[in-house]
């Protein structure tokens, strides 16, 4: 996680390096992430009954290849569709390829606390936050953006292959739950994915998501940029970025812990209210004070919302299909994060102004926190899915 998300969430401080590199407008480089953020919540559809049929390692082995080759690649381009195949595609395949199996796998291990097992996995995220855009900045002071993308390239090749050959599956991988969520075995082989799929909680789950993502990277492409349209410069970027990331270790680690004791879908409300209040911090701006509140809300708030997917449908649909569920929920994650960023870029260009996108962004958070509180308040028991449609 560390490296997948990481170098996706250095693409701020690439943005205006590529931009001046190949004479793009805004929109047309901020389409570099767009296709990252669109392409690989999507591709957990096939890597997440992927990872169910022949386990986390090969999966996630393949998303690190898949990353490494496509930032080196890229890393050659003349022309920004060069760009747009080695950045953007090298990225959503090796996102696409691990968030859902590690995630799912991880899953597995646990039949307590899961809450904070999965915050603990995914601070992987938000220390590279912390980390990596911070490295690439220094990478292309000493060098030049080329450089600093064969570097994390290489990262990614060599440390991410060794991490994913150390990601296995515990022996026995039916779910037979000790927790309150579920009392009693899920039978994988007996499991009504289409039944989850259209269950209350998995619709609301879903278009909540839907909504939240619409802005959800819009920070991590426009906030060094708007930083530099302010008269702050690109360094203030940079900063709230990694105040973003120090923020969401935070949700990460206290807050999808405090699901374990209180209820997800009230923690998950929480969630995304930070989220859109931070939004409207931002959108209030003036200040390096406004934008640090902006950062630490936004932070918190995302970083618990990313830890908890996979806790919540664990709790609900059990562990036995959770790669397959997982994996079918991380298409809400696209809409928003294709469109959302690119819109903000093309929102830019035509107003040269973010303050439509900020707005829109906060907006569907709140509307995620009404969605998100229409979720069941309890666990689905043990047998809700076992052969049954509807």
């Amino acid at each position: 996680m560390f490296l997948a998300y990481g170098n996706a969430y250095t693409f701020g401080v690439f943005f205006p390096a590529l931009a001046a590199e190949f004479n793009a407008d805004r929109a047309e480089t901020a389409l570099v992430f767009s296709i990252v953020g669109g392409l690989y919540s999507t591709l957990g559809i096939v890597s997440g009954p992927a990872a169910d049929r022949f386990g986390t390692r090969p999966v996630c082995l393949f998303a690190m290849l898949a990353l490494g080759c496509g930032l080196i690649y890229a890393s050659f381009a003349d022309a920004l569709w060069q760009v747009y195949l080695g950045f953007g595609l090298g990225l959503a395949f090796g996102m696409g390829f691990s968030f859902a199996p590690a995630n799912a796998g991880l899953q597995r291990w646990f039949t307590q606390r899961r809450g904070l097992a999965s915050g603990i996995a995914s601070t992987g995220v938000g220390v590279s936050i912390l980390v990596l855009p911070p490295l690439v900045a220094v990478l292309i002071d000493w060098r030049d953006w080329r450089v600093a993308m064969q570097i994390t390239g290489a990262m990614a090749l060599v440390v991410g292959a060794l991490a994913a050959g150390m990601m296995g599956d515990p022996p026995e991988t039916t779910d037979i739950s000790h927790d309150a969520s579920h009392d009693g075995a899920h039978d994988s082989t007996n499991f009504d994915l289409r039944a989850a799929l259209t269950s209350r909680g998995f619709v609301m789950f879903f278009i909540s998501s839907v909504f939240v993502c619409f802005g959800f990277f819009i920070p991590f492409v426009h906030l060094v940029p708007y930083a530099i349209d302010q008269g702050l410069g690109d360094g203030t970027g940079i900063y709230l970025v990694a105040v973003i990331g120090a923020s969401s270790l935070v949700g990460r680690l206290l807050l999808s812990a405090a699901s374990d004791r209180f209820s997800r879908r009230t923690s998950l409300v929480a969630m995304y209210f930070m989220i859109g209040v931070g939004f409207l911090l931002w959108y209030l701006g003036g200040g390096i004070i406004v934008l640090t509140l902006f950062a630490i809300l936004y932070g918190v708030g995302s970083g618990g919302y990313v830890a908890m997917i996979a806790p919540i449908l664990a709790e609900y649909y059990g562990t036995a299909k959770i790669g397959s569920v997982l994996g079918c929920f991380m298409p809400s994650v696209a809409l928003g994060g294709f469109f959302g960023p690119y819109l903000a870029g093309h929102a830019f260009d035509l107003w040269g102004s973010y303050d439509v996108p900020i707005l829109a962004s906060g907006a569907g958070a709140l509307i995620a926190a009404i969605l998100a509180s229409l979720m069941p308040a309890r666990p689905y028991p043990a047998s809700a899915f076992q052969g049954r449609g509807g």
